[in-house]
């Protein structure tokens, strides 16, 4: 068990490694080419099955995963996620109950062992939920309570386990995670519609590119849709957010005046001067452009 242990700690910061290059949105093809341990390459998750277990391990589970079909992936409502209470619910694996993988999760319940929830935000991109626990296993409704636990506290105690989260701190965690998920999903599919460029600049580097919210996040009730968002530089999101540029109903560019007082400047000219009057880059979907109305709204605060 020690030996496991050891594995999935070096799981656990391959993953830490992951999320540095690529955040809350990790490519399948990044997860898939799996991390070195003990001279030996040792896989993250199955491209086929939802509950994984390397054949380094003997017991137990080392990721388990949800996925979003390719299919649909233009859709306007992006995926927003299904949480529980306190926990996420993981279906079994259909068959035998305590047979198959199945037979992993009983494991990994049995000895309170921590693991990887792969979470689907866009087909073959997810993001990493980790330590995770299994809290209890119904083979009659055929689902496994998910507990999250803290990654600031993910090092082994002083009796060589994870610690499990009690009921309180995975209430907070769940609901930690579920706006993670929620803002990871929602870029996803911003970005997705864009083809991950600046919808002003038409820079394609996906680490600088950002979902900007035409309406904030917070006066919006329910599902969001794609058309709520648009994508762009971290530079003019922000820009966007502080009402240094305005993008009018007709999906034109405006420059602030503010902006204009420093046009002397040769980064603001190429950044933000040119760009004025100009109009948007919008996405391939005409449902998938940005919601007229609602720019027309957020343009209002822009003029005032």
């Amino acid at each position: 068990m020690a030996s496991e242990l050891a594995l999935v700690k070096a799981a656990f910061e391959h993953v830490k490694t992951l999320e540095r290059l690529y955040g809350d949105s990790i490519p399948s093809v990044a997860i898939e080419q799996g991390f070195r341990f003990n001279g030996e390459k040792v896989l993250l998750m199955n491209r086929a099955g939802g509950i994984f277990k390397p054949r380094q391990m003997q017991h137990g589970v080392l990721s388990i995963k949800t996925t979003i079909p390719r299919k649909g992936a233009s859709a306007n409502i992006y995926n927003d996620h299904s949480v529980d209470d306190g926990y996420y619910q993981y279906s079994l694996q259909q068959g035998d109950p305590y047979g198959g993988r199945n037979k992993c999760l009983w494991q990994a319940f049995e000895n309170k062992q921590p693991f990887i929830y792969f979470h689907a935000i866009a087909p073959a991109v997810y993001q990493a939920l980790w330590p995770c626990f299994i809290e209890d296993i119904s083979a009659v409704d055929g689902y496994a309570k998910i507990l999250v636990g803290s990654v600031q506290s993910n090092g082994l105690s002083d009796e060589g386990n994870y610690p499990v989260p009690n009921e309180i701190e995975s209430r907070y965690l769940v609901r930690e995670t579920k706006v993670r998920l929620h803002q990871s999903s929602f870029r996803a599919a911003v970005l997705g519609a864009y083809k991950s460029r600046c919808a002003i600049t038409g820079i394609a580097e996906p680490r600088l590119i950002e979902a900007a919210h035409i309406v904030p996040d917070s006066q919006v009730a329910g599902n969001q849709l794609v058309n709520n968002g648009i994508a762009l530089s971290n530079l003019h999101h922000r820009a966007y957010d502080r009402n240094l540029l305005g993008i009018d109903g007709d999906y034109r560019i405006h420059i602030s005046s503010d902006i204009r007082e420093h046009s002397s400047n040769d980064f603001l000219d190429r950044a933000f001067i040119v760009c004025d009057k100009q109009v948007l880059r919008l996405p391939v979907s005409k449902e998938l452009y940005p919601d007229r109305d609602s720019l027309a709204e957020r343009f209002e605060v822009f003029c005032a």
